[in-house]
């Protein structure tokens, strides 16, 4: 995504921001470039169905690949642990993943809601350094379950986080549990129910930014096409941010997208379009700025081409 390309398209998703219109949703690219302080990365959810698959097959590769869903009945069919075995592997290859740069510029902007169907622990971990550092814009406030759900905040003085798939932090707790297997998913709007139908109170009245979701992903169809087909339109005009390599792929996959679904595709890394769009509200400065600083080396050497032009501190 070129900045002057995009820059329309930045002033009109940061006045949906500003004025309270504005819905996140992270998937699973959105923490691909994370890393654990062991030094593992973060996994797309097709990486994560090679670890599961690797797992059964003795640390030996996968002979071939499968959704994380199959991924994930494979593992419960084969080993004896089952479920709680998958739960048990899923917290610890996800837990204690770190936020990127633009996990923190995430902070940094007064949302509506956020909304991820990772089940990690990143979008806290994020907002937590954010308020301890002093520029986050309010708190967030992680909905599990329907028990968690807030009261509609007009004063945005808590920021929703919606987990509609779960979290690590909940594995195996029954209707609480993660949304992994076809079972899961097929059981999700009666798991949680109330936090669908507070999503799809939200799309209708915001514009919504679909970040590291792959258009062909059975969990990005399943959110997308219902949310989408219920109100019969977006009432406001959608983003999905994802980086696409061919050209030809993402000339064809914008216009579908623009006149089926009145979406618009960014093609852009999730910390690339955080920072261009931090840079479109004017530059960096005080915590927030020594924060991407500090993680400026990793986040260029992560991000590629897709930062170029882009200083921590400046806009570009």
């Amino acid at each position: 995504m070129t900045p002057d390309a995009s820059q329309e398209h930045l002033l009109e998703i940061l006045d949906q921001i500003h004025s309270g219109h504005a819905i996140l949703f992270l998937g699973a690219g959105s923490s691909r470039l994370c890393r654990r302080p062991d030094g593992k990365a973060g996994l797309t959810g097709k990486d994560l169905a090679r670890e599961i698959l690797s797992e059964i097959n003795g640390g030996l590769p996968p002979p071939f690949d499968v959704s994380l869903m199959k991924a994930a009945e494979f593992y419960t069919g084969v080993r004896a642990s089952a479920r709680r075995g998958l739960d048990r592997f899923l917290c610890d290859r996800l837990e204690g993943l770190q936020p990127t740069v633009g996990h923190l510029i995430a902070a940094s902007f007064p949302w509506r809601a956020v909304v991820t169907t990772n089940y990690n622990r990143v979008v806290e971990l994020a907002w937590d350094r954010a308020m301890a550092a002093q520029f986050a814009t309010a708190p967030l406030r992680p909905v599990r379950t329907d028990a968690e759900i807030l009261e509609p905040d007009d004063d945005n003085a808590v920021i929703p986080l919606y987990k509609p798939h779960g979290c690590i932090s909940l594995p195996g707790h029954g209707a609480s549990r993660m949304v992994v297997t076809s079972v899961d998913y097929f059981h999700s709007e009666n798991l949680r129910g109330g936090m669908f139908d507070a999503l799809r109170t939200l799309a209708r009245e915001c514009t919504t930014v679909f970040v590291g979701y792959s258009l062909d992903d059975f969990t990005f169809r399943n959110i997308f096409y219902t949310l989408q087909a219920e109100q019969g339109d977006w009432s406001s005009r959608a983003y999905s941010v994802a980086p696409i390599a061919d050209p030809l792929y993402l000339r064809w996959l914008s216009r579908a997208m623009d006149r089926n679904f009145k979406t618009t595709v960014l093609d852009d890394t999730f910390d690339g379009f955080m920072l261009r769009l931090a840079a479109a509200r004017g530059p960096l400065e005080g915590t927030l700025r020594d924060a991407v600083a500090e993680r400026w080396d990793t986040a260029r050497a992560d991000n590629g081409d897709y930062l170029a032009g882009l200083r921590p501190g400046d806009t570009p």
